[in-house]
């Protein structure tokens, strides 16, 4: 793709829809009438950018006439805490008010207006759940101030106090009083409040933009040189929208306040949407994009994903605002400097990267919502990488159907039913590990040590205390089209090694305590590809007791060596001897 205006439109117009016949591919957890209103707006994420307000251009939308077609004929559905979904999708009508104004308004007759600005008001009388949706609220009632139109003060008010109490410091918010610092941060926190500080007069507008340039200097982390966004947390099948963060840094002109050039940026948008192009994610016949990540994956959707769910995505198109002439089409990319390791407190990862991918390592976040969907793969497992993605777990009868890659995976003996880390009780970053301490029924106590190693290899250590014996697997990095029928593993006495043409996976015990093995997981499992995939093991049937596990993990693209070391544990800490470093890891206390 030639990353020009044009180039990024065509793809906008490529994406949408050919009819709404794709709206019976699944369902959601809202309504049939909420999910065909979500098809009606979401689009307006990449079409309203891409018109700039003009009137004749948005008319020859079809989601444009559909939307105005049930403004004027009052058809949009009622507004009520039980239909709240509206809300999120009202989203993008706080955008069109406060951004483009009569422009967006004169597709109505007057009494069109005032019924859409009555339906809109209705969402001042619902309850509205703590996090990211208290910024619906501010977009749609401030846009609606600016606008000299009717509004509610108090529940601006309301919504600008409850996004302040989410603040953790230094460009980052929690999505509610929870430990979830994922892509919502970006393309929702930081991409709504970029919206905002543009149309509003409001003082705190420059609040949100001087967030953002902080939060910037760290989540150009989160992006690898091939382009890849690393993979983690819920809604991944809003794909591209993790860069609207960067569009709407650009549009906004606040990118001149942080430490990226526009080149940089702009190869972070172009790398990503190269990366996504190459990706089968639109469905065939109806031309819509599939819920899924990298394919068309229902097992990655949450209950909230209907079939056009995934036009979030479109929010990477407000970018579209630039003009043709705007000196960022014709800007050559750059490539961001590569970090090798940085630290982030406040998501809890110690990030790693080299040229071919960035690996997250985890000991903070957990998802506090049980009902969401795979909560533990999204969000618990030690070791996140952009090149090898996660497995999803298919069922918890039997370790191959459990998704084991990067975790440490318990049974009771004999039980062959597995269970991870979910809640995570207490975490501690320091400059180069991080520790957690968390539970297996409530009962068996884990304490998790991870030290990063380099781009590609990371150890984890592990102190356990189990109450019951129990069957022990930890996983490395799961290796797509690895399949056992035609390729072999490699083994010696500590470690299990994958190898095929798309790079290999490695875990190695450094402890002396366990075995080597490989667990194969079937098709659709993993988020990148639809094809088997391997993953290698270390393994123990463990009596009741305290016990210690070590493992040096490492993956990558090319075969690379492996850092050589030497592990030790006194009662006080672990000891990490390489030839580069020494690593003191102090013991924290049991919880």
């Amino acid at each position: 793709m030639t990353f020009s205006r044009k180039a990024v439109l065509d793809y906008l117009l490529d994406l949408l829809p050919e009819d709404d016949e794709y709206l019976a591919q699944s369902g959601s957890a809202y309504l049939i009438e909420i999910r065909q209103l979500e098809s009606i707006l979401r689009p307006l994420w990449g079409i309203l950018p891409a018109c700039s307000g003009s009137l004749k251009e948005l008319k020859s939308f079809d989601a444009i006439m559909k939307f105005q077609e049930c403004v004027e004929n009052k058809q949009l559905p009622t507004i009520s805490t039980a239909n709240r979904q509206i809300a999120v999708e009202a989203g993008v009508l706080g955008y069109a008010i406060g951004q483009f104004g009569e422009a967006f308004l004169r597709l109505f007759s007057q009494a069109g207006q005032a019924y859409l600005i009555q339906w809109l008001n209705q969402l001042n009388q619902i309850e509205f759940p703590a996090g990211n949706w208290y910024f619906f609220l501010i977009l749609i009632n401030g846009a609606l101030k600016e606008q000299g139109l009717p509004y509610s003060e108090e529940r601006l008010a309301f919504a600008k106090a409850g996004i302040e109490s989410f603040y953790l410091g230094d460009g980052w918010y929690s999505d509610g009083k929870n430990q979830q610092r994922d892509y919502y941060v970006a393309f929702a926190f930081h991409f709504y409040g970029l919206l905002y500080s543009r149309f509003s007069r409001d003082g705190q507008g420059q609040v949100y933009v001087e967030r953002a340039v902080l939060f910037a200097n760290e989540f150009k982390h989160w992006f690898d040189p091939v382009g890849r966004s690393l993979p983690y947390g819920r809604s991944l099948t809003y794909r591209f929208a993790h860069i609207s963060f960067w569009s709407v840094l650009v549009v906004s002109g606040v990118y001149q306040k942080s430490n990226l050039s526009l080149a940089e940026i702009k190869g972070i948008i172009g790398r990503n949407l190269r990366f996504w192009q190459k990706c089968p994610i639109q469905l065939p016949k109806e031309k819509n994009l599939s819920i899924g990540y990298a394919y068309n994956q229902l097992m990655l959707s949450e209950d909230y994903n209907a079939p056009a769910s995934p036009m979030w995505a479109f929010k990477a198109f407000v970018l579209l605002e630039l003009p043709d002439d705007a000196p960022f089409w014709t800007l050559d990319e750059a490539a961001l400097p590569i970090q090798a390791h940085s630290v982030q407190a406040h998501a809890g990862f110690h990030i790693t990267q080299n040229k071919e991918q960035t690996i997250a390592l985890s000991n903070l976040q957990y998802c506090s919502n049980q009902k969401l969907y795979h909560q533990s793969e999204k969000y618990t497992k030690f070791a996140y990488s952009s090149y090898f993605g996660f497995n999803l777990t298919r069922d918890n009868q039997n370790i191959e159907s459990f998704a084991v890659d990067s975790t440490l995976a318990f049974s009771l003996k004999g039980h062959n039913q597995y269970q991870t880390r979910q809640r995570i009780f207490a975490s501690k970053i320091f400059p180069t590990y991080s520790w957690s301490s968390w539970t297996v029924w409530e009962e068996l106590k884990v304490q998790s040590y991870l030290v990063p190693m380099d781009g590609h290899s990371h150890v984890r250590i592990h102190m356990i205390d189990t109450p019951y014996p129990v069957e022990v697997f930890e996983g490395g990095f799961p290796l797509v089209d690895w399949n056992p029928k035609y390729n072999q593993p490699t083994f010696t006495s500590t470690s299990s090694c994958l190898e095929n043409r798309f790079g290999f996976s490695l875990i190695k015990d450094i402890k002396g305590n366990r075995q080597a093995d490989i667990v194969s997981q079937g098709p659709n499992t993993n988020i990148y590809s639809s094809e088997k995939n391997g993953i290698p093991v270390l393994k123990i049937e463990r009596s009741k007791g305290k016990v210690t596990f070590a493992a040096l993990v490492a993956g990558g693209p090319k075969k690379a060596a492996l850092p050589k070391l030497q592990f030790f544990e006194t009662t006080a800490d672990f000891q990490i001897l390489t030839n580069n470093q020494e690593y003191i890891i102090k013991k924290e206390q049991w919880i």
